[in-house]
Protein backbone atom coordinates (compact mmCIF):
# COMPACT_ATOMS: atom_id res chain seq x y z
CA UNK A 1 0.00 0.00 0.00
CA UNK A 2 0.92 3.51 -1.09
CA UNK A 3 2.52 5.64 2.07
CA UNK A 4 0.40 8.58 2.49
CA UNK A 5 2.50 12.18 2.73
CA UNK A 6 4.07 12.98 4.89
CA UNK A 7 6.04 9.15 5.27
CA UNK A 8 9.12 9.80 7.06
CA UNK A 9 9.22 13.40 9.09
CA UNK A 10 6.56 15.86 10.81
CA UNK A 11 3.76 13.29 11.03
CA UNK A 12 0.51 14.05 12.55
CA UNK A 13 -2.17 12.58 14.62
CA UNK A 14 -5.95 12.50 14.74
CA UNK A 15 -7.01 11.27 18.24
CA UNK A 16 -10.37 9.23 17.73
CA UNK A 17 -12.61 9.09 20.90
CA UNK A 18 -15.96 7.68 20.91
CA UNK A 19 -18.12 8.14 24.36
CA UNK A 20 -21.55 7.27 25.74
CA UNK A 21 -22.76 8.74 29.10
CA UNK A 22 -19.59 8.91 30.49
CA UNK A 23 -19.13 12.73 30.61
CA UNK A 24 -16.47 12.73 33.84
CA UNK A 25 -14.34 9.92 32.25
CA UNK A 26 -13.91 11.43 29.00
CA UNK A 27 -13.56 15.05 30.35
CA UNK A 28 -10.76 13.75 32.69
CA UNK A 29 -9.27 11.79 29.32
CA UNK A 30 -9.16 15.27 27.70
CA UNK A 31 -7.48 17.22 30.05
CA UNK A 32 -4.47 14.43 29.99
CA UNK A 33 -4.51 15.29 26.46
CA UNK A 34 -3.75 19.16 27.75
CA UNK A 35 -0.13 17.71 29.18
CA UNK A 36 1.16 16.11 25.74
CA UNK A 37 4.15 16.82 24.65
CA UNK A 38 3.57 16.59 20.69
CA UNK A 39 1.83 20.16 20.87
CA UNK A 40 0.62 21.01 17.53
CA UNK A 41 0.87 17.65 16.16
CA UNK A 42 -2.52 16.61 16.58
CA UNK A 43 -6.00 17.09 16.95
CA UNK A 44 -8.89 15.18 18.80
CA UNK A 45 -12.25 14.03 17.36
CA UNK A 46 -14.99 12.92 19.82
CA UNK A 47 -18.08 10.83 18.56
CA UNK A 48 -20.56 11.53 21.43
CA UNK A 49 -22.68 8.51 20.58
CA UNK A 50 -26.35 9.52 21.56
CA UNK A 51 -25.04 10.57 25.44
CA UNK A 52 -27.91 12.57 27.22
CA UNK A 53 -25.34 13.46 30.47
CA UNK A 54 -23.97 17.03 29.00
CA UNK A 55 -21.12 15.64 27.23
CA UNK A 56 -21.26 17.78 24.20
CA UNK A 57 -21.87 21.06 26.19
CA UNK A 58 -19.33 20.12 28.44
CA UNK A 59 -16.77 19.37 25.80
CA UNK A 60 -17.92 22.66 24.41
CA UNK A 61 -17.27 24.56 27.49
CA UNK A 62 -13.96 23.17 28.69
CA UNK A 63 -10.30 24.47 27.43
CA UNK A 64 -8.06 22.69 25.48
CA UNK A 65 -4.97 23.11 24.45
CA UNK A 66 -5.08 21.37 20.87
CA UNK A 67 -7.40 21.38 17.92
CA UNK A 68 -10.80 19.30 19.17
CA UNK A 69 -14.11 18.91 17.17
CA UNK A 70 -17.07 16.61 17.68
CA UNK A 71 -19.57 14.72 15.85
CA UNK A 72 -23.19 13.88 17.69
CA UNK A 73 -25.40 11.13 16.61
CA UNK A 74 -27.94 8.34 18.13
CA UNK A 75 -26.64 5.55 19.73
CA UNK A 76 -25.30 3.20 17.53
CA UNK A 77 -22.49 1.37 19.34
CA UNK A 78 -18.49 2.07 20.12
CA UNK A 79 -17.82 0.43 16.20
CA UNK A 80 -20.05 3.49 14.35
CA UNK A 81 -18.61 6.24 17.22
CA UNK A 82 -15.05 5.29 15.46
CA UNK A 83 -15.97 5.29 12.13
CA UNK A 84 -17.70 8.88 12.43
CA UNK A 85 -14.97 10.38 14.33
CA UNK A 86 -12.59 9.20 11.65
CA UNK A 87 -14.42 10.47 8.42
CA UNK A 88 -13.97 13.60 10.21
CA UNK A 89 -9.81 13.09 10.74
CA UNK A 90 -7.52 15.30 8.80
CA UNK A 91 -4.13 13.77 9.86
CA UNK A 92 -2.68 11.01 8.21
CA UNK A 93 -2.38 8.74 11.41
CA UNK A 94 -5.26 7.73 13.67
CA UNK A 95 -4.99 7.38 17.21
CA UNK A 96 -8.24 5.10 18.89
CA UNK A 97 -8.46 6.51 22.42
CA UNK A 98 -11.14 4.75 24.54
CA UNK A 99 -12.97 7.16 26.76
CA UNK A 100 -11.19 5.46 29.83
CA UNK A 101 -7.98 6.08 29.20
CA UNK A 102 -5.64 8.29 30.82
CA UNK A 103 -2.73 9.00 28.15
CA UNK A 104 0.97 9.72 29.47
CA UNK A 105 2.46 13.05 28.38
CA UNK A 106 4.31 11.29 25.52
CA UNK A 107 1.34 8.96 24.28
CA UNK A 108 1.04 11.12 21.21
CA UNK A 109 4.65 11.71 20.43
CA UNK A 110 5.46 7.69 21.01
CA UNK A 111 2.74 6.47 18.81
CA UNK A 112 4.51 8.75 15.63
CA UNK A 113 7.37 7.99 16.43
CA UNK A 114 6.77 4.41 15.72
CA UNK A 115 4.89 5.43 12.95
CA UNK A 116 7.70 7.33 11.41
CA UNK A 117 10.26 4.51 12.22
CA UNK A 118 7.64 1.68 10.93
CA UNK A 119 5.58 2.48 8.00
CA UNK A 120 2.32 1.56 6.81
CA UNK A 121 1.96 -0.72 10.98
CA UNK A 122 -0.54 -0.81 13.26
CA UNK A 123 0.94 0.28 16.17
CA UNK A 124 -0.42 -1.42 19.71
CA UNK A 125 0.48 0.63 23.10
CA UNK A 126 -0.07 -0.76 26.76
CA UNK A 127 -3.34 -0.12 28.55
CA UNK A 128 -2.42 -1.34 32.26
CA UNK A 129 -4.50 -0.61 34.87
CA UNK A 130 -4.52 3.01 36.36
CA UNK A 131 -3.49 3.12 40.28
CA UNK A 132 -7.06 2.68 42.54
CA UNK A 133 -8.45 0.78 40.17
CA UNK A 134 -6.03 -2.67 40.26
CA UNK A 135 -8.47 -4.14 42.66
CA UNK A 136 -11.09 -7.27 42.65
CA UNK A 137 -10.91 -10.46 40.46
CA UNK A 138 -12.65 -8.65 37.17
CA UNK A 139 -10.06 -5.95 37.13
CA UNK A 140 -6.60 -8.22 38.19
CA UNK A 141 -7.75 -11.39 35.33
CA UNK A 142 -8.19 -8.05 32.77
CA UNK A 143 -4.65 -7.47 33.02
CA UNK A 144 -3.33 -10.44 33.22
CA UNK A 145 -4.98 -11.94 30.16
CA UNK A 146 -4.25 -8.33 28.52
CA UNK A 147 -0.16 -8.61 29.38
CA UNK A 148 -0.05 -12.58 28.00
CA UNK A 149 -2.02 -11.57 24.75
CA UNK A 150 0.36 -8.35 24.03
CA UNK A 151 3.80 -10.30 25.91
CA UNK A 152 4.93 -7.28 27.24
CA UNK A 153 7.32 -9.03 29.16
CA UNK A 154 9.09 -9.04 24.86
CA UNK A 155 7.40 -6.17 23.72
CA UNK A 156 5.78 -8.83 21.01
CA UNK A 157 1.65 -9.39 20.38
CA UNK A 158 0.21 -12.35 18.76
CA UNK A 159 -0.92 -11.70 15.23
CA UNK A 160 -4.04 -9.84 15.11
CA UNK A 161 -4.10 -9.50 18.85
CA UNK A 162 -6.09 -6.37 19.04
CA UNK A 163 -7.05 -4.47 22.35
CA UNK A 164 -8.77 -1.56 20.17
CA UNK A 165 -8.88 0.95 23.18
CA UNK A 166 -5.06 2.43 22.24
CA UNK A 167 -3.55 2.01 18.52
CA UNK A 168 -2.77 3.65 15.77
CA UNK A 169 -2.74 3.01 11.84
CA UNK A 170 -2.65 5.24 9.00
CA UNK A 171 -5.73 6.84 7.72
CA UNK A 172 -5.62 5.39 4.13
CA UNK A 173 -5.51 1.67 5.92
CA UNK A 174 -8.51 2.63 7.93
CA UNK A 175 -10.33 3.63 5.06
CA UNK A 176 -8.80 0.58 2.82
CA UNK A 177 -10.82 -1.76 5.24
CA UNK A 178 -13.44 0.22 6.04
CA UNK A 179 -12.89 1.01 9.71
CA UNK A 180 -15.01 -1.00 11.93
CA UNK A 181 -17.38 -3.52 10.83
CA UNK A 182 -20.69 -1.98 12.64
CA UNK A 183 -22.49 -5.21 12.65
CA UNK A 184 -20.75 -6.53 15.47
CA UNK A 185 -22.73 -3.61 17.78
CA UNK A 186 -24.61 -6.47 19.21
CA UNK A 187 -22.46 -9.13 20.92
CA UNK A 188 -18.51 -7.19 20.52
CA UNK A 189 -15.85 -8.85 18.66
CA UNK A 190 -15.06 -5.48 16.26
CA UNK A 191 -11.61 -5.01 17.26
CA UNK A 192 -10.56 -8.72 17.21
CA UNK A 193 -12.40 -8.29 13.39
CA UNK A 194 -10.64 -5.06 12.92
CA UNK A 195 -7.10 -6.89 13.98
CA UNK A 196 -7.65 -10.00 11.34
CA UNK A 197 -8.93 -7.30 8.43
CA UNK A 198 -5.62 -5.50 8.58
CA UNK A 199 -3.47 -8.60 9.31
CA UNK A 200 -5.01 -9.95 6.28
CA UNK A 201 -3.29 -7.12 3.98
CA UNK A 202 0.16 -8.11 5.20
CA UNK A 203 0.18 -5.34 7.69
CA UNK A 204 2.87 -5.65 10.66
CA UNK A 205 1.93 -5.12 14.13
CA UNK A 206 4.39 -3.07 16.68
CA UNK A 207 4.00 -3.05 19.89
CA UNK A 208 5.08 0.18 21.23
CA UNK A 209 5.81 0.04 24.80
CA UNK A 210 6.28 4.02 25.54
CA UNK A 211 2.66 4.68 24.31
CA UNK A 212 0.69 4.36 27.61
CA UNK A 213 -2.54 4.72 28.53
CA UNK A 214 -4.16 4.05 32.06
CA UNK A 215 -6.88 1.98 32.26
CA UNK A 216 -9.78 3.38 34.63
CA UNK A 217 -11.08 -0.20 34.51
CA UNK A 218 -14.66 -0.44 36.25
CA UNK A 219 -17.53 -3.09 36.14
CA UNK A 220 -20.06 -4.49 37.68
CA UNK A 221 -20.61 -7.79 38.72
CA UNK A 222 -23.49 -7.52 36.26
CA UNK A 223 -21.66 -6.17 33.51
CA UNK A 224 -18.79 -8.87 34.31
CA UNK A 225 -20.81 -11.80 33.47
CA UNK A 226 -23.15 -10.04 30.36
CA UNK A 227 -20.07 -8.73 29.11
CA UNK A 228 -18.11 -12.86 29.10
CA UNK A 229 -21.48 -13.84 27.78
CA UNK A 230 -20.98 -11.60 24.47
CA UNK A 231 -17.37 -12.32 24.47
CA UNK A 232 -18.74 -15.75 23.75
CA UNK A 233 -21.40 -14.85 21.51
CA UNK A 234 -19.28 -12.53 19.42
CA UNK A 235 -16.43 -15.30 19.01
CA UNK A 236 -19.19 -17.81 17.49
CA UNK A 237 -19.27 -14.87 14.70
CA UNK A 238 -15.52 -13.67 14.36
CA UNK A 239 -14.72 -17.57 13.63
CA UNK A 240 -18.11 -17.79 11.01
CA UNK A 241 -16.81 -14.17 9.33
CA UNK A 242 -13.57 -14.97 8.80
CA UNK A 243 -13.41 -18.84 8.12
CA UNK A 244 -11.00 -19.68 11.06
CA UNK A 245 -12.11 -22.67 13.67
CA UNK A 246 -13.19 -21.08 16.51
CA UNK A 247 -10.37 -23.03 18.99
CA UNK A 248 -7.93 -20.59 17.07
CA UNK A 249 -9.91 -17.65 18.86
CA UNK A 250 -8.77 -17.23 23.08
CA UNK A 251 -11.16 -18.82 25.71
CA UNK A 252 -12.47 -20.70 21.95
CA UNK A 253 -11.78 -24.30 22.82
CA UNK A 254 -14.26 -26.59 24.65
CA UNK A 255 -12.42 -29.68 25.16
CA UNK A 256 -12.04 -30.25 29.04
CA UNK A 257 -15.10 -32.12 30.82
CA UNK A 258 -16.00 -29.33 32.46
CA UNK A 259 -15.98 -26.99 29.61
CA UNK A 260 -18.51 -29.97 28.18
CA UNK A 261 -20.64 -29.81 31.25
CA UNK A 262 -20.76 -26.21 31.04
CA UNK A 263 -21.80 -26.15 27.34
CA UNK A 264 -24.36 -29.27 28.27
CA UNK A 265 -26.21 -27.36 30.86
CA UNK A 266 -26.48 -23.56 28.96
CA UNK A 267 -28.10 -25.64 26.02
CA UNK A 268 -30.44 -27.52 28.06
CA UNK A 269 -31.92 -24.73 30.42
CA UNK A 270 -30.17 -21.25 29.51
CA UNK A 271 -32.07 -20.06 33.25
CA UNK A 272 -30.01 -22.70 34.60
CA UNK A 273 -26.66 -21.78 33.45
CA UNK A 274 -28.00 -18.07 34.57
CA UNK A 275 -28.22 -19.20 37.95
CA UNK A 276 -24.95 -20.63 38.06
CA UNK A 277 -23.60 -18.15 36.72
CA UNK A 278 -25.47 -15.88 39.82
CA UNK A 279 -23.77 -18.29 42.23
CA UNK A 280 -20.32 -18.10 40.88
CA UNK A 281 -20.62 -14.41 40.49
CA UNK A 282 -21.47 -14.35 44.56
CA UNK A 283 -18.46 -16.43 44.92
CA UNK A 284 -16.48 -13.39 43.15
CA UNK A 285 -18.17 -11.28 45.29
CA UNK A 286 -17.05 -12.93 48.41
CA UNK A 287 -13.19 -13.56 47.39
CA UNK A 288 -12.69 -9.76 46.34
CA UNK A 289 -13.40 -9.05 50.32
CA UNK A 290 -11.83 -11.76 52.06
CA UNK A 291 -9.60 -13.44 49.75
CA UNK A 292 -5.99 -12.77 48.30
CA UNK A 293 -5.04 -11.80 44.88
CA UNK A 294 -4.75 -14.99 43.27
CA UNK A 295 -8.23 -16.74 44.73
CA UNK A 296 -10.15 -13.27 43.18
CA UNK A 297 -8.88 -14.01 39.92
CA UNK A 298 -9.46 -17.70 40.07
CA UNK A 299 -13.44 -16.69 40.91
CA UNK A 300 -13.06 -14.18 37.83
CA UNK A 301 -11.52 -16.71 35.74
CA UNK A 302 -14.66 -19.16 36.82
CA UNK A 303 -17.37 -16.74 36.09
CA UNK A 304 -15.65 -15.69 32.58
CA UNK A 305 -15.60 -19.14 31.55
CA UNK A 306 -18.85 -20.24 32.46
CA UNK A 307 -20.26 -17.06 30.74
CA UNK A 308 -18.27 -17.36 27.74
CA UNK A 309 -19.30 -21.15 26.97
CA UNK A 310 -22.70 -19.65 27.44
CA UNK A 311 -22.25 -17.13 24.86
CA UNK A 312 -20.94 -19.59 22.36
CA UNK A 313 -23.82 -22.11 23.28
CA UNK A 314 -26.48 -19.74 23.04
CA UNK A 315 -24.91 -18.40 19.73
CA UNK A 316 -24.87 -21.38 17.83
CA UNK A 317 -28.52 -22.58 19.45
CA UNK A 318 -31.21 -19.46 18.89
CA UNK A 319 -33.71 -20.72 19.73
CA UNK A 320 -32.77 -21.10 22.99
CA UNK A 321 -30.92 -17.64 23.32
CA UNK A 322 -34.40 -16.19 23.83
CA UNK A 323 -34.72 -18.05 27.43
CA UNK A 324 -31.24 -16.94 28.34
CA UNK A 325 -32.05 -13.92 30.84
CA UNK A 326 -29.88 -11.39 29.38
CA UNK A 327 -30.56 -8.63 26.85
CA UNK A 328 -28.80 -8.55 23.84
CA UNK A 329 -27.82 -4.76 24.74
CA UNK A 330 -25.80 -5.78 27.90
Amino acid sequence: MPAESPDSQGLTATIIIGTYNRRVSVLRVLEQLNQQTAAGRFEVVVAVDGASDGTEEAIAAGEWAFPIRWTVDANGGIAAARNRAARLAANPVLIVLDDDLLAVPNFVAAHLAAQERNGDVLVHGPTPLAAGFDRGGAALLFERTRALELDESSHTQREWTLWGGNFSVRRQLWRAIGGFDETFREYGGEDTDFGLRVAALGIRYVFEPAAVAYHLHRVSQASFRARALTEGRALVRLAAKHGRPIESFAGGSVRRPLDRLIVWIWTRSPKAGQRIGRLTSGILWLADRTAPPALQVSAARAVRRLHRLGGMTLERTPIAAGDSGFSREA
